[in-house]
């Protein structure tokens, strides 16, 4: 027998009574027939083993969170380690319902006392269900809640170190403002005076007794650099220097070539990054300026792109190096990323991240790096040679939570456009192989197959005439270039050849 829509719905990881009396029904016909568990009052997940179990909790704890206490914000330890603690418990803050444990397999929420969503408290999605801000993380891991609920206080100062060398002076007195503003509905007087000691100590290093890591003791020795990363850089400089590039004029600087190639620059750097569109949805966002109603964010990601190739005062801008170069990046970042909040647009990163087993350039030492590394850049030639450098010196720092890729490519044309040469689009079908020669560069020390890659880039984004929008997508369309199977096609250039 076919099943009913409710009955297509069981198949998620987990499931939730919801007041209609034909669906729970199914819920419990379906767990009394062993082909769903019943984890909870009104809670089911997929069978299987006790582990396979927990993993389904654990995966969908958000969605539990938000079932079983609606309107919590996730809080205190929580929301300093990424949700769940290494005691799989969450940690949720509710005016009217605390001092509880809820217990699922593999999973516990602890709820403590704490004032419902505050202003930049980060609302999860769709769901009823709310992350705390970093001020107001900070106050609570301060207070007098139980160890068990609570980060180390080396930990908290940790992050304030990570947080001054990714944002300098401005980032912890940002954190010191905002934290005060929390003070009254936190009932946080005690903690924000040891947050405002710990501020302090680090913005005065001279401070004695307050500061406790090795870190914060060492503050005043400057801006950490990845040493490493600076050593590959050379490595890649060292090559630029010499060797032979193409030198191709902008052919698409003015009027609507300006606009259209622009316009694809922004599609193809989005889409290989997932925010995906049709070519044609993407020409109305860019085109016509019709925001997608369903994907407000994603739209604005396309528009954020955009604009940044295409204005005047940051199309061929490449941030100045030094100090400069990191708040210019920021500031670029912010423009790009300025509707997704959640990303923290501006602001450098204050977790380590990374791409497969490679982690990118650790949080403290992004700001020193990258504006050690920009200087490097001014010993490069002009034009292709020192575009290829900027694009991997940002993608290798990864300086930002999100956003890195497309950011990397944007600084990478700015130097291309500064010059008067051509920009380049990496399309869709030659991403993977884009990728791999950046993997090349990071875990073999080999920057010849970038170097090859981005000329050979470079060479195809000119053979087109990007005068006609739509005879431009017809002729991409017919070079394969919004393909995505390097197995099933083979990139072409305008005339039909083969280009890679």
């Amino acid at each position: 027998m076919p099943l009913s829509l409710a009955e297509k719905r069981l198949s998620d990881d987990i499931l939730f009574a919801n007041g209609d009396p034909k669906f729970d029904r199914g819920l419990q016909r379906r767990a009394k027939e062993g082909h769903l568990k019943r984890v909870a009052p009104g809670v089911y997940v997929q069978p299987g083993t006790d582990e396979e179990v927990a993993g389904r909790i654990k995966r969908n704890w958000q969605k539990i969170a938000a079932h079983a206490v609606p309107g919590a914000v996730v809080s205190h330890r929580s929301a300093l380690t990424g949700g769940i603690t290494p005691s799989d418990e969450v940690v949720l803050s509710h005016p009217t319902r605390f001092n509880r444990r809820i217990r699922y397999p593999g999973l516990t929420l602890v709820l403590l006392k704490g004032p419902g969503p505050q202003p930049r408290d980060l609302r999860l999605g769709s769901l009823d269900l709310y992350w705390a801000s970093q001020e107001r993380a900070l106050l609570e891991n301060l207070g007098r809640a139980a160890a068990t609920t609570r980060a180390a206080r080396d930990d908290i100062e940790e992050r304030l170190i990570t947080s001054l060398n990714a944002s300098k002076e401005a980032g912890l007195n940002q954190i010191r403002d905002r934290a005060r503003e929390l003070v009254e509905p936190l009932g946080a007087q005690t903690s924000y005076d040891v947050l405002n000691g710990l501020i302090g100590a680090l913005l005065s290093t001279h401070s004695k007794g307050v500061l406790k890591t090795k870190a914060g003791l060492a503050i005043a020795q400057g801006t950490p650099i990845d040493m490493e990363r600076m050593r590959l850089f050379d490595s890649l400089a060292t090559v630029l220097r010499t060797v032979v590039l193409p030198d191709i004029a902008d052919i698409a600087d003015q009027g609507n070539s300006r606009i259209h190639f622009a316009f694809l620059e922004s599609y193809f750097s989005n889409y290989v990054e997932g925010t995906r569109f049709s070519v044609e949805e993407a020409e109305g966002i860019v085109l016509r300026n019709q925001i997608v109603a369903q994907r407000p964010k994603d739209s604005h990601d396309i528009l954020g792109v955009f604009n940044l190739a295409y204005r005047s005062d940051t199309r061929a801008m490449v941030p100045p190096a030094g100090e400069d170069f990191v708040d210019v990046l920021q500031e670029r970042h912010r423009i790009m990323l300025e509707r997704r909040p959640e990303v923290d647009p501006g602001n450098l990163k204050l977790e380590a991240n990374y791409a497969g087993t490679t982690q990118f350039v650790q949080p403290s030492h992004v700001r020193g790096t990258l504006a050690e590394g920009s200087r490097l850049a001014l010993s490069i030639p002009e034009g292709i040679a020192r575009a290829i450098y900027y694009l991997f010196l940002v993608a290798e720092v990864h300086p930002f939570a999100d956003g890195n890729g497309r950011l990397s490519r944007l600084v990478m044309n700015a130097e291309l456009s500064r010059r008067e040469r051509c920009r380049i689009i990496i399309p869709t079908l030659f991403h993977p192989q884009f990728v791999d020669c950046l993997r090349a560069l990071t875990q073999s020390e080999r920057p010849e197959p970038l170097i090859t890659a981005l000329s050979r880039m470079a060479t195809w984004s000119a053979e087109f005439d990007y005068a006609d929008v739509a005879s431009l997508i017809a002729s991409m369309r017919s070079a394969h270039a919004f393909e995505e199977s390097p197995a099933e096609f083979r990139l072409l250039n305008a005339d039909g050849s083969r280009a890679t």
